[in-house]
């Protein structure tokens, strides 16, 4: 047993000699192999001969376990080309195979670079002995390659694009090429992009490819995550990029969306993008509130301040319970850094139908002209087809604190019947609503329209100045020719609930029925003259209109009627408290005077006068335009017989049917006795029947 545990003494002695004489040994090889004599003709060979001045720290460190490692700090390289960036590595380590120690073409197993970092310009370009491909034609073999926190920044006087958190991982080939591992940041351009890909890299003497490249991406949209997702095969010759079968699709919870597009080929070439065609499609909303739409962008080239697009195309649908809106949009497109997009040749259409009903076709357009785009301004021109009529219109939006939108629009004629009937149907169209929207600008637009038509008026050669805010909307300075004559004044609409309106007008030569049947449902006057409007109102719909209805109304017609009451037949006829037929009974006059206040949509007056051939009337009293119910004290006058007594009629009831009594009252005030209060009426009977008896 003494003599057992002698042995593995000595055997332990000796072999701990033995792997100290070889760690000596290998030590002593390696300083004699990665000395900086070798270390610099390596370097010589492999990078500074095509182009790459390369310097790094003295402190160099040697490692023999798990493989001989050389360690060097503070890498730089650079080029003597003019216009380079410079690549700056903290640290690389480069693990050799055992069998570089004693041959002539090293093999690198493992090469790891932690935190490298390369700064590009908008006219840098990579050293050339980072372009070349070494790995077929040098004296040394890479199997794996790792890129540990590198990052990537791209620089010009107006903005810097960070690549940050870069990892890297080539390993040794297999049947489909080298396998790699990507991923990184990228920032300074929004909200940041995270980005991982995955790949085979196929190297040869042409250069170098990834037939089968993956990459997800996930990003920030609207407080909402973005995830996309892009495939293709890439390709690398002679300084250009080659993105072959370029296949892209992305998904987001903001709006349920979901986009992708598809190009046979992108290529990037000295710095510029080019694409022959890009197709692409999304889709966004829910059930009821469902957007879809199709894009293509043709010959596309993008430098580094300039994109240019022989056309781009984007067809468009949104559709909801009630609706479906279409819409194009194309144009060429020149996009330059800091003066936006310009659409020379822009082609803009648009249509709107109902949904499981009748079709009712509107906002049918078909518009052409030019068009900018910046980040805070847009504006252009375009004519063409509103609603099939003959449209200009010229625009600017100001996107600032509070958006702007000044605009011009010449429109041939404008049906607002079915717009208008949309803002009674729907709570959530009303005015006061509308105006509340957070993306809705101040406006100001000079309008000039041949005819505005709604269910119940109609104006022409209309000219006014619109503006809104969140406030009010209103039309100044507002002229239009209106059933025969002409009108000028304003509308204002206030954003309460329910919405508020003031209307002024000053109407010259127009007929009058038509007017006062549009405005107060009122149609027992006709003739044509002039008309004063100053009226205030409030509600959703017209009763609720009338009934809060205040203000002046100021009627100065000429050779009209007064409908539904004929007072010649009343005086021959005889006067009598049934109301009578009044479908053609008319009092034609050749002059008519009202002035009126209306409160509460009751029209108050005093002191009105109709005169004609044979009378002259002079009334007062109230008519209600809400129930159309009226309330006339007349004194008629024999015009022909000055010195007959007038005769006072009372009218009440309806304005469709009136009822008409002698004033008993009036026509006998200040007598006493019956006998006397009998004999003024016959007298006066008999005289208004002398000069009203036919010829």
């Amino acid at each position: 047993m003494l003599h057992s545990g002698k042995f593995w003494l000595k055997t332990l002695v000796f072999s701990i000699a033995v792997l100290l004489c070889l760690a000596t040994v290998l030590s002593a090889l390696m300083f004699r192999i990665f000395n900086t004599e070798n270390i610099d003709a390596f370097i010589q060979k492999n990078f500074s001969a095509h182009g790459c001045q390369v310097k790094y720290n003295a402190n160099i460190s040697r490692k023999w376990l798990p493989r001989p490692t050389l360690i060097l700090k503070d890498l730089n390289l650079s080029s003597s080309e003019p216009d380079t960036p410079t690549l700056n590595i903290a640290e690389s380590k480069m693990g050799f195979g055992w069998s570089s120690l004693w041959s002539d073409a090293p093999i690198l197993e493992k090469w790891i670079l932690s935190n490298p970092s390369l700064t590009l310009g908008p006219k840098n370009h990579l050293p050339a002995c980072l372009q070349q491909n070494h790995a077929s034609k040098e004296s040394f073999q890479l199997n794996r390659i790792i890129i540990n926190s590198g990052s990537i920044r791209y620089h010009n006087k107006e903005q810097d694009i960070a690549l940050n958190d870069l990892q890297f991982s080539l390993r040794r080939a297999n049947s489909d090429g080298r396998p790699f591992n990507i991923s990184g940041t990228l920032q300074n351009i929004g909200s940041p992009i995270s980005w991982q890909g995955v790949g085979h890299l196929v190297q040869d003497d042409a250069g170098w490819s990834v037939p089968s490249l993956k990459l997800n991406l996930q990003t920030v949209l609207l407080k909402n995550k973005l995830d996309t997702q892009i495939a293709g095969s890439l390709n690398w010759q002679n300084q250009t990029v080659l993105f072959r079968d370029f296949n892209l699709q992305a998904e987001s919870d903001y709006q349920n969306l979901h986009i992708n597009a598809r190009s046979p080929l992108l290529q990037f070439k000295n710095g510029y993008l080019h694409l022959n065609t890009l197709n692409g499609a999304l889709t966004a909303g829910s059930e009821n509130n469902q957007w879809d739409g199709s894009f293509k962008l043709d010959k596309t080239n993008l430098y580094a301040t300039v994109l240019t697009a022989a056309n781009f195309e984007l067809k468009g649908s949104h559709k909801n319970d009630r609706l479906q809106t279409n819409f194009t949009f194309s144009s060429p497109l020149v996009w330059q850094k800091g003066k936006g997009i310009d659409a020379p040749k822009l082609h803009l259409s648009t249509l709107q139908d109902t949904i499981n009903r009748l079709p009712r076709p509107r906002f049918i357009s078909t518009l052409e002209g030019q068009a900018n785009f910046s980040l805070n301004t847009w504006e252009g021109r375009l004519k063409g087809a509103f609603d099939r009529q003959a449209l200009a219109l010229a625009f600017k939006y100001q996107r600032d604190a509070q958006p702007h939108l000044d605009a011009g629009i010449a429109l041939q004629k404008l049906n607002l019947t079915p717009y208008l009937e949309d803002l009674k149907t729907q709570p959530s169209l009303n005015l006061p609503s509308l105006l509340a929207k957070s993306w809705l600008p101040d406006i100001e637009a000079n309008l000039q329209i041949g005819s505005i038509q709604t269910a119940g008026l109609q104006l022409e050669n209309v000219e006014s100045l619109l503006t809104a805010d969140k406030e009010h909307i209103a039309l100044h300075r507002f002229k239009a020719g209106l059933y025969g004559g002409k009108t000028e004044g304003g509308l204002s609409i206030a954003a309460t609930q329910p919405a508020s309106y003031h209307l002024q007008q000053n109407a010259k030569g127009i007929q009058i029925q038509p007017l006062l049947q549009d405005l107060f449902s009122f149609h027992s006057l006709s003739g044509s003259g002039d008309a004063v409007i100053d009226i205030q109102t409030s509600g959703n719909d017209r009763a609720q209109m009338i009934q809060a209805l205040n203000g002046s109304l100021l009627l100065d017609i000429t050779n009209g009627a007064w409908h539904g009451i004929d007072m010649d037949s009343i005086l021959k006829n005889g006067i009598s408290s049934e109301k009578i037929d009044n479908s053609n009974l008319k009092t034609p006059f050749h002059h008519f005077i009202l002035n009126s206040e209306i409160e509460k949509g009751i029209s108050h007056h005093i002191n009105t006068e109709l005169f004609s051939d044979s009378l002259h009337v002079v009334s007062s009293g109230y008519t209600d335009l809400n129930t159309q119910k009226l309330s006339e004290n007349l004194l008629i006058s024999n015009v022909l017989q000055p010195k007959n007594k007038p005769i006072p009629l009372k009218i009440g009831g309806t304005v469709q049917n009136p009822s008409i009594t002698l004033d008993y009252s009036r026509l006998t005030n200040g007598m006493n006795t019956p006998a006397e209060k009998q004999k003024a009426l016959q007298e006066t009977i008999q005289e208004q029947w002398k000069w009203l008896k036919p010829r």
